[in-house]
């Protein structure tokens, strides 16, 4: 891909639902490109948010080398500005040093705002306004907000989780204080990478039975724990990073609001939905992705992938 009459540089993406096998197939492609991982995972950024957020185990932190994961803490704000200044930062550091980025991760708009380059334009805070929409959630709940901002930005929402307080806060803020709405303060900028994007996909019934499993493991391993262990470190509802999957039913469990069966259910029913809003990121009809199904290709999927990486990155 040229733009500008400028060769861009490669890299190459895996995208998809979670629990699809992304990071199982980054260790595959690891082993035969001179690659770094830079995560596109708007939760892995956190520190101490190990098991819920799925990260990769430390012995493929230790021996492959993963960029954007353990960066802030869970108290820390993380936008998605703040997420193009690193990850682009990443991607020009393992270039410099003459290998291919492998870009690995779910959050749609973290993934597509990179590789469109998108520019998103500041809108400055409005504490007064903040203060009372927080005022709002803390006496109706986050569902209140969220249907207030459906009433002034409807593609908003169709981006933003309902449980992250902050975000939604923030798109009324700027709908109502700014000259545009949040959804509309995305312009593109001349893309600056030439990507070979992989996308993993199955049977939806199937990966949501393989995910149900994927969550009772994680309550086994500690991830009870692990959300106890920022509950007593001062980290409530308020903040950006307990609105991940599952911290919130956690920590409600853990007050005493919910039983563990209810909580659980209710981390199944969220992660469903999840993975329905990642497949509106993600489309089966884009053909910017090459997409593989993970029980149906006909062969080794993996090798065909190989196949078709190699040649994409000796081709200039």
């Amino acid at each position: 891909m040229e733009s500008n009459s400028r060769i861009l540089p490669k890299l190459i993406a895996i995208v998809g639902p979670t629990g699809i096998g992304k990071t199982a197939l980054s260790e595959q492609i690891i082993r035969y490109i001179d690659s770094e991982i830079v995560s596109i995972d708007s939760r892995q950024i956190y520190r101490n948010m190990d098991i819920g957020t799925a990260k990769p185990k430390p012995y493929l932190l230790n021996t492959i080398p993963h960029h954007l994961i353990n960066i802030v803490d869970p108290i820390d704000d993380f936008s998605i500005t703040d997420f193009l200044q690193s990850a682009k930062a990443s991607i020009e550091d393992i270039i410099s040093r003459g290998k291919t980025p492998l870009l690995v991760g779910g959050t749609g708009q973290y993934f597509w705002s990179l590789i469109e380059n998108w520019t998103i334009p500041s809108v400055p805070p409005n504490p007064e306004l903040r203060k009372k929409f927080e005022q709002i959630a803390n006496e109706y709940g986050a569902e209140h907000l969220f249907e207030e901002l459906k009433s002034i930005d409807v593609e908003a929402t169709k981006i933003i989780d309902s449980r992250n307080i902050r975000r939604v806060i923030r798109a009324l803020e700027v709908g109502i204080t700014g000259n545009k709405k949040w959804s509309e303060l995305r312009s593109k900028d001349p893309v600056l990478y030439d990507p070979f994007i992989i996308g993993l996909t199955k049977d939806r019934t199937i990966l949501y039975r393989n995910v149900d499993s994927r969550i009772d493991q994680m309550l086994l391993e500690g991830w009870i724990e692990e959300v106890r262990l920022l509950k007593n470190n001062n980290l409530d509802l308020t903040y950006s990073s307990m609105s991940s999957l599952g911290y919130d039913e956690i920590y409600r469990y853990i007050s005493g609001e919910l039983s563990i069966n209810d909580a659980t259910e209710k981390i199944k029913i969220n992660t469903h939905r999840f993975i329905r809003s990642q497949y509106n990121w993600f489309r089966i009809s884009d053909t910017r992705i090459h997409w593989f199904d993970t029980i149906t290709s006909q062969c080794n999927y993996e090798q065909e992938i190989k196949g078709l990486i190699e040649p994409f990155i000796l081709h200039n």
